[in-house]
């Protein structure tokens, strides 16, 4: 019989596995260390070791960063264009303009493109900005390029980008068409169909990146679908897609830049279950894990997202949740610049991992500094599955930060955290504040397997209201991709000023991209349910280069689209424009609402218990080592209020309660640590 829910999330350090059981509305969760020389190895391991049958997973939800690394690491396939002739390089040229960092640098390099010149072909064929056809396109040159780029060149992939294709996208469906028909081994990927919108170099630059990681996904999830069915799994699989819904491996496979950040996606839609369920409107969800801090914020019970982001530094138009990634975690790398300590973002990541793991590891890390510190607990990492050296930790921080500066371990692991911290809440503050927002108007959500551990620093450091720690929250991300529902999305422009005769047409193309959706979505998906419909407008001002996104209703006068505008704009900016405004597109977004844990769905307690315990810990309150109450989570009393300092072991992370610091735990099962000050 069917009855679980799985859900795995691969991060850099570890791999993340949660199961929900239908029957008993019980949570399990274990962690497994990541295999980075096999990802889907790894995935198909943790199955094997559920403790249940593979048959008896209904749903399987997944979450990955493969795609995203592959950009990063340039592992990607062999891509090669095709375009309009004139307009081959496109990508190359972007916008002409560079990163704010490398603006002033004098030694900038530009860094060699994703697709060399001579895989950037342009063929016969135009259409103007109406969509109206200028000139006809060329089949035979359209085969003759793919023919060269695929037989001669050996690339593995071809985005298709033609000039105008928002408008009217017959030249790039029937170059698809075309090639596919004489490659289907081909991986093909089309502008319009990703992103039907205008700016040829970003819809150009979205079919690049679909069409780079799309044999490395189409390989990934194949191996891994068949190593789950030879356990004996039937069920349904789907992945994590970047604005926290899900789609079916085969969505996935199809247009896998949709899943490009699906990994830190799972817990922003974790976060969102619990801002929602637990009544909290404004949150700022941090995933720490081993490799990195992911930012995001919900105001208002609403993520902030984009439907444009840049990976690297290409843009996408997707829907993606705007996410802010530093390179703050549990293995963050110490190191010694010119006598200055810095710390990350480089990380030590899994292998060979901080010198404290005893895989060869000799660089101190955040996670060395907090065993010497008694942040974490020796007996209980990764719920006690994996042994600890803390002699190799002090070792690692005597040789490569103690000697140098001239320090002894204690305070050279003290200023670690200080640097991190510091440099983390500039970055959170700056993101808030470019908003007009006022971190003291937060609650700060903290998950990851180090979520725990910097969350009760952050949390003073930015004078915010108070710190939720939510249960299983070393693998949160994982829980929130079983709070995931199945989504699909897609959008058209729509360039028109908001006029009343206006209105017509853009409710035409409106009640048009519904019906496209909708057909998508059930030639794609094999699913019964009738899917909820939301309708967004990207607006701007005339004259701005900007745009927001904000609800679109179908009832929806001229008037009352641009004021819904016009407050949004001044919520975002802190001022508004009576000047005209314009459409840019409609995106609508199908879900499919799927069964999902409650918030306060209890967790499979393990076998023993632990007692309370003394433990010696530095209080970075006072910054002085004292004994100090040692409980495990499930212990806590709801209501019980636990003043610090003292530290809480959870499975797979640690909470340190700072001495001016309180903890509760709410009806939710949530930790609450409010501080003094507040």
């Amino acid at each position: 019989m069917t009855t679980l829910k799985l859900a795995i999330d691969i991060g850099g350090t570890f791999i993340d596995v949660v199961t929900f059981d239908f029957a008993t509305r019980r949570l399990r969760a274990f962690k497994l260390p990541t295999t980075p020389a096999d990802p889907a190895q790894g995935v198909v391991d943790s199955v094997a070791q559920l403790g249940h049958p593979a048959s008896s997973v209904a749903d399987f939800v997944h979450g990955t960063t493969l795609g995203l690394n592959a950009v990063l690491e340039r592992r990607g396939a062999r891509v090669g264009i095709i375009t309009n002739a004139g307009f081959a390089d496109i990508f190359e040229i972007g916008r002409g303009a560079l990163e704010f960092a490398d603006m002033y640098r004098f030694d900038y390099e530009q860094k060699s493109p994703l697709v060399e010149r001579r895989h950037r072909i342009g063929v016969s064929g135009r259409l103007d900005y109406e969509g109206t056809e200028v000139v006809p396109l060329d089949g035979a040159a359209v085969i003759e390029a793919a023919r060269f780029l695929h037989e001669q060149e050996g690339c593995q992939a071809i985005a298709v980008s033609f000039l105008h294709s928002y408008a009217n996208d017959a030249h790039e469906r029937a170059a698809v068409d075309l090639i596919r028909a004489r490659w289907p081994e081909l991986a093909v990927s089309s502008g319009a169909v990703l992103a039907n919108e205008y700016r040829e170099y970003e819809r150009t630059s979205t079919a690049v990146l679909d069409a780079y990681i799309k044999p490395v996904l189409r390989n990934y999830l194949g191996r891994l679908g068949a190593g789950i069915a030879a356990q004996g799994f039937a069920g349904k699989s789907y992945v994590m897609n970047s604005s926290g819904g899900a789609l079916t491996f085969g969505l996935a496979e199809a247009q896998p830049v949709a899943t490009i950040l699906s990994g830190p996606a799972g817990g922003v839609a974790g976060a969102l279950h619990v801002a929602r369920s637990t009544g909290r409107r404004n949150v700022l969800s941090i995933d720490v894990g081993g490799t990195s801090l992911d930012a995001c914020l919900i105001v208002d019970g609403q993520p902030m997202d984009v439907f444009e982001a840049r990976i690297d530094t290409f843009p996408v138009l997707q829907p993606i949740f705007d996410l802010r990634t530093l390179g703050a975690g549990g293995g963050s790398v110490a190191w010694i610049d010119n006598k200055l300590l810095r710390v990350g973002p480089r990380s030590a990541g899994a292998v060979p991992g901080p010198a404290c793991y005893g895989r060869g590891g000799t660089e101190a890390t955040v996670t060395d500094a907090a065993f010497v510190l008694g942040y974490l607990d020796t007996a209980n990492f990764m719920g006690g599955e994996m042994a600890i050296a803390t002699d190799l930790a002090e070792t690692a921080l005597r040789t490569t930060i103690c000697a140098p500066l001239g320090i002894e371990p204690d305070e050279a692991a003290r200023s670690i955290f200080e640097v991190l911290i510091s440099r983390t809440s500039s970055s959170i503050r700056e993101m808030m504040l470019e908003r007009g927002l006022d971190p003291r108007d937060f609650s700060l959500l903290a998950f990851g397997g180090c979520g725990p551990l910097l969350g009760p620093l952050l949390v003073n450091e930015l004078d915010m209201a108070e710190l939720v720690v939510p249960p299983l929250p070393s693998v949160f991300s994982a829980w929130g991709m079983l709070a995931s529902d199945l989504s699909f999305n897609d959008s058209v422009s729509v360039m028109e000023t908001v006029t009343l005769e206006a209105m017509a047409r853009i409710g035409r193309a409106a009640d048009d991209l519904v019906a496209r959706s909708l057909a998508a979505l059930r030639e794609r998906v094999d699913h019964a349910a009738t899917p909820e419909v939301a309708l967004s407008a990207r607006l701007r001002f005339v004259g701005q280069e900007h745009t927001l996104s904000i609800p679109y209703r179908r009832d929806d006068t001229a008037e009352t689209l641009f004021a819904r505008f016009a407050t949004a704009h001044r919520d975002r900016f802190g001022h508004t424009f009576t000047s005209e405004a314009e459409s840019l597109s409609i995106m609508a977004n199908l879900t499919i609402v799927t069964q999902k844990p409650e918030v306060s769905s209890g967790v499979v307690a393990p076998l023993e218990r632990q007692s309370d315990m003394v433990h010696q810990m530095n209080d970075p309150a006072t910054g002085a080592f004292v004994q100090c109450r040692k409980i495990r989570r499930d212990r806590l009393v709801p209501g019980t209020a636990y003043p610090g300092p003292m530290l809480v072991t959870d499975e797979g992370s640690s909470l340190v309660v700072r001495g001016d610091q309180t903890l509760t735990l709410d009806s939710y099962g949530m930790i609450c640590l409010t501080r003094a000050e507040a």
